[in-house]
């Protein structure tokens, strides 16, 4: 009931922010652009869009090493899955199915994995630190909605890092917290999800003294957000914008961030409403140039998702329907 309720609200969320992207464009300049951009160019730099996510996953590889060493092939291919199923389903079931695969294939408990992906998770807000030091060096104008999405997503960041140390430092009164959420669940369920707890919280400190693999996870972090930068750059530039690297390295991380916010399926609406309040209202591009650019990178990298995401499905031997039936989604709790 709670997932279709939040997929009704994905919905209603894209139609909402579609109808506010389509009043602001113009479609005789938007079809201008177009018709004078430059293809081959795009499809080059669309590779390092991939390699961000090459690099997300390998990051992934090295939370979850204490656990379980998997291929680089092997955490790619389970990370392009999970990409997948988020980018059709806005309930992040993709988090899951991460941990479900694991279980169904290497025998990982879904308690003992899912604290790497929620780490995983934490890296990506880390960029947020980036644009606030970003603000004051580029001339970007900041409106109070921008203003209000910068201090959720920092206030997210702090809150998600705060629950991170203290399952730490305090395991026991962790422990205690969750299960204290038990008590509105029945009693024959209680016992299932306080084995999960348990190992869920234990499962937190698993970064604990690993400074050398905090520091590479940080620096892979960086490369992914200049690698996806990248990309992002060649597409404005194939569409006519003279805009620096810099701007937009700001206006893409805080971009990338946002999709920790509820988004709806494939996010349609929400993208092209996002660009246009990022890039234009606050970066300076023109809001038609960037609706044309947003318009074709949505359709190329959500190109780039299906087909990496069903090659990673299949040679995981795995289909869609299975990994994202009630039945299987319900195993998180064991």
């Amino acid at each position: 009931m709670k997932n279709r309720l939040n997929f009704i609200i994905g919905i209603f969320l894209g139609i909402v922010f579609l109808i506010l992207w389509l009043r602001i464009i113009n479609w005789q300049e938007f079809i201008y652009y177009f018709k004078n951009f430059e293809l081959k160019s795009v499809l080059f730099f669309s590779l390092f869009y991939v390699l961000a996510y090459f690099i997300r996953s390998f990051r992934w590889k090295i939370i979850l090493n204490p656990i379980y060493r998997m291929k680089v092939s092997e955490s790619f291919a389970i990370f392009m899955s999970g990409l997948l199923i988020n980018y059709l389903i806005p309930i992040r079931a993709g988090e899951i199915a991460k941990s479900v695969i694991l279980k169904n294939k290497r025998k990982v408990r879904i308690s003992n994995s899912l604290p790497t992906v929620f780490i995983d998770k934490l890296s990506d807000l880390f960029p947020i630190v980036l644009i606030l030091i970003l603000i004051p060096l580029l001339s970007v104008k900041m409106n109070n909605a921008l203003y209000i999405i910068i201090i959720l997503l920092f206030l997210i960041f702090l809150v998600f890092l705060g629950f991170l140390i203290f399952s730490i430092n305090h395991k026991s009164k962790t422990a205690k917290i969750l299960h204290s959420l038990l008590k509105f669940l029945p009693k024959n369920f209680r016992s299932r999800f306080e084995d999960f707890f348990t190992n869920f919280v234990d499962g937190m400190t698993i970064m604990q003294n690993r400074y050398s693999a905090i520091f590479l996870v940080s620096l892979l972090t960086l490369c992914a957000v200049l690698s996806e930068a990248l990309y992002v750059f060649a597409v404005f530039r194939a569409f006519g914008s003279d805009i620096s690297y810099w701007k937009i390295l700001f206006g893409y991380t805080l971009m990338n961030l946002t999709y920790i916010l509820p988004t709806p399926p494939a996010q349609i609406g929400s993208n092209q409403f996002m660009w246009v309040l990022i890039f234009s209202f606050a970066v300076g591009i023109n809001e038609n140039l960037t609706s044309a650019a947003v318009t074709f990178s949505h359709l190329l990298t959500s190109i780039w998702i299906f087909i990496i995401g069903e090659i990673s499905l299949l040679a995981l031997k795995i289909k869609f329907h299975d990994l994202v039936s009630k039945k299987v989604l319900a195993e998180k709790s064991c």
